[in-house]
């Protein structure tokens, strides 16, 4: 959780009137308003609004009222005006207002004209969203200001959460504020000293030093950070910001944003650090960007490397999200047309890997500690169905692309038994593929109905694997354990694959029973089940070659209609369910459940993509969809194998509640394969707050229940007051051996944020 979200994420607050100035509704009907002037009154410069006005020989003096020339508006409960001199002196209740200008006083001395003078006991709004309480400030325009014994803070509040108390300030509304013994205090506690400062004063974008930031950690030493911000014209601007570790060195980093039309921006942030004690280089950077333009086509960016999968943890506010951090990348270039769509598209997954002893082929010792797999780009083409012979229709594509899988640090067993670590390799491979296909409704038969789908693909590969991973004589249901790097190893002759696909479903009759004024677990109104059975078969040509096949997505696994594999001939039995309720008559029916239970019996062999070969009883799979309305979800999907056992199970729930507390609940384990790594675990999440959301609660925790541990877990507790966050996090993350880190397993952050100011301190254990 960011600490600086969270100071800024706070409940509007009513902005309270200091000095019992008018308040806004008060001023509305004094602007504008119509000019008044009395016999003998015309020698004043300004227009007037009030009572008791009257002149005496070159003094002219107005009493609970208003005045007002060339967009400057005056209140107060007295004005005097002396006319020869032009020196205009007001009291009471003082408000004078113009342009970028608010500002609330008791006693103000000026020269109208010339915009010059002094006031006295007041309060100024300044830009963007700063309050200014000062004894005295002298200025000789209307954007120069010279403040004496000054109080400044961002909070509205009569008692601000934070402010900062400065013996003098110069203020430039078109240029700087210059700050001189600059003490903050939090509360009435003084916790930060600054003898001069320069700040921006410009309600425009200025360029200039920010807040410093400073920290502790007994792991990398005492931190110390100064910002830069630099303007780049009204659309963009950059921010540097390095970081010293007594400890480590210095933490090189920045971000760059651009937005140069409303439907264009883009920001480029990173990272990099020559790590001492582990003599290694370590980055990280995110590339984002989206340009949609009004010709239709549209560029997307999303880009996201590093160095290794810790590196968030231990240099940035560490674990992001539940789970293990991203690291995929995604370009796309394209733009839809009325009968088509064309693109452009390169991708990267890089996933981080770790040894374990339980006899896995697949994650072993002498599997890649990362692998990348990338899409080098690949160009496609789709045409929208269009209508053929009555109501079928026909739709297609064409993709052409490069592929290539790369892998880093592999580990290999030398003769003498120790192990070496192989240079990094990399295997590319070109894919051309076109299909047409042909789908629709035959017709309705009363209750019954029956569907179609035909299609036709082509896919040439320019190179296949070394050594085939699956080798058909090993019988039905067999499976044959290969080197860990060889589904990787594109590197054998070309292949060309032809198919052809169809499926046929046979679907009702739907049954189904209302129930009338329901009341259960809160739920209040009619509810209707409904219930329709399927039935389904499917065949797909064979290709003798397919284990010798690059397995990177469905094109090379379930190249057939209904997701069907290579040579397969099979049939499936299903049931569909829903739960539709609404509150009451003459309103529509919502989907607050949705059941389906399926399974397939496969007459021939077929080669899954997980690498297991299956003929007879599929697995049966259920799946689960519990929506009753926007505050609760539940997901269920399981998959359990009728003739060698094993099921897959994956459970997700997410609550959230009027208060804006939420709970996020994941649970999953697989069993089917037993040549895959066992996977079994629980992610939990969510966030509660307490006390008017003054007290937040934010955890996360992702356990292994076959390593028997947190993979990774993090709490943290905030106390949030106006403008002010305490942040209490603590943080765990599972450091294997081969993976990079200086950091701990087990790491206590406390951090401070202002509003306005940032983390201004943080400490880390």
């Amino acid at each position: 959780m960011s600490a600086l979200l969270v100071a800024q994420d706070l409940p509007d607050i009513p902005r309270l009137a200091p000095l019992d100035a008018p308040t806004p509704a008060d001023l509305l009907p004094l602007r504008p308003f119509r000019v008044e002037r009395g016999p003998g009154l015309s020698r004043v410069p300004f227009d007037w609004r009030g009572d008791r006005v009257r002149e005496q020989g070159d003094l002219w003096m107005l009493e609970q009222g208003a005045i007002q020339s060339e967009g400057l508006l005056l209140l107060a409960d007295r004005i005097e005006y002396y006319i020869a001199e032009g020196r205009l002196v007001a009291e009471g209740h003082i408000r004078l207002e113009g342009p970028g200008l608010r500002l609330r006083g008791e006693r103000l001395e000026m020269d109208w004209e010339r915009r010059s003078g002094e006031a006295w006991a007041l309060q100024m709004d300044l830009p963007p969203a700063w309050t200014l309480r000062s004894s005295h400030v002298a200025f000789t325009t209307l954007r120069t200001w010279a403040f004496d014994s000054v109080e400044l803070s961002p909070c509205p509040e009569e008692k601000p959460g934070w402010k900062a108390r400065l013996s003098s300030l110069k203020v430039d509304l078109d240029g700087f504020a210059s700050l001189w013994n600059a003490r903050v205090l939090l509360g009435s506690v003084p916790i930060y000293y600054v003898p001069y400062a320069l700040y921006p004063a410009q309600a425009e974008r200025t360029s200039g030093l920010l807040p410093p930031k400073l920290g502790m950690s007994s792991s990398f030493g005492t931190t110390f950070g100064l910002s830069y911000y630099q303007t780049l014209g009204n659309s963009a601007d950059v921010t540097l910001s390095p970081e010293y570790f007594t400890k480590e060195g210095v933490l090189w980093g920045g971000e760059a944003r651009w937005q140069p039309d409303l439907t264009h921006q883009g920001s480029f942030s990173g990272q990099t650090i020559q790590q001492k004690s582990l003599d290694t280089r370590r980055y990280r950077y995110a590339l984002k960007e989206v340009w949609q333009r009004e010709d239709g086509w549209q560029l997307t960016a999303d880009v996201n490397q590093a160095s290794d999968n810790l590196v968030d943890a231990d240099f940035g506010k560490g674990l992001g999200y539940l789970g293990s951090t991203s690291f995929d990348s995604a370009l796309y270039l394209g733009r839809t047309f009325t009968f088509g769509n064309l693109n452009l598209s390169a991708a990267e997954q890089r996933s981080f890997f770790y040894s374990n002893d339980q006899g896995d082929p697949f994650y072993s010792s002498g599997f890649p500690a990362s692998l990348r797999r990338q899409t080098l780009p690949q160009a496609e083409f789709r045409f929208f169905p269009v209508p053929l012979l009555g109501p079928l229709y026909m739709d297609g594509g064409i993709r052409v692309g490069r592929f290539a899988y790369s892998l880093n640090d592999i580990t290999t067993t030398t003769g003498t038994g120790g192990t070496t670590l192989s240079p990094n390799k990399s295997y590319a491979w070109n894919r051309q593929d076109a299909n047409t296909r042909i789908h629709g409704r035959l017709g309705q038969w009363g209750p019954f109905r029956a569907d179609f789908e035909m299609m036709g693909r082509a896919t040439h590969y320019s190179s296949s694997l070394g050594s085939p991973i699956f080798d058909p004589s090993a019988g039905v249901n067999g499976e044959v354990v290969i080197p860990a790097t060889s589904p990787f190893e594109v590197d054998g002759p070309a292949a060309t694959r032809f198919l052809a696909s169809g499926h046929l479903r046979l679907s009702g009759p739907q049954v189904g029973r209302s129930f009338k004024d329901v009341s259960i677990l809160g739920y209040q109104g009619e509810l209707k089940h409904v219930a329709e059975p399927y039935f389904g078969l499917t065949g797909t040509s064979h290709y003798g070659e397919a284990g010798a096949l690059p397995r990177f997505d469905t094109v090379d696994s379930f190249p057939g209609v209904n997701d069907s594999a290579s040579g397969e001939r099979s049939f499936e039995l299903g049931l569909k369910q829903h739960l539709l309720g609404r509150p009451g008559s003459g309103t529509g029916f919502a989907d607050l459940a949705r059941l389906r239970i399926a399974t397939r019996y496969h007459a021939s062999t077929i080669i899954l993509s997980d690498g297991r070969y299956k003929k007879g009883w599929s697995s049966v799979d259920t799946d689960l969809d519990v929506e009753p309305d926007e505050r609760l979800r539940i997901s269920l999907r399981q998959s359990s194998d009728l003739g060698a056992g094993g099921t897959d199970n994956a459970l997700s729930m997410a609550l959230k509640t009027k208060s804006g507390s939420r709970f996020n609940l994941a649970y999953f384990s697989t069993g089917i394969n037993r040549f895959l790594v066992r996977q079994k675990g629980l992610q939990a999440g969510g966030v509660q707050r307490f006390w008017d959301d003054r007290l937040r609660l934010e955890f996360s925790a992702n356990y292994d229940f076959h390593q028997k541990g947190f993979a990774s877990s993090q709490v943290a507790l905030a106390y949030v007051e106006p403008c002010v966050a305490y942040v209490l996090k603590y943080t765990h993350v599972a450091l294997n051996t081969n993976l990079v880190s200086g950091g701990r397993e087990d790491r206590i952050d406390l951090t401070l944020t202002l509003r306005g100011l940032g983390d201004l301190f943080s400490f880390r254990r």
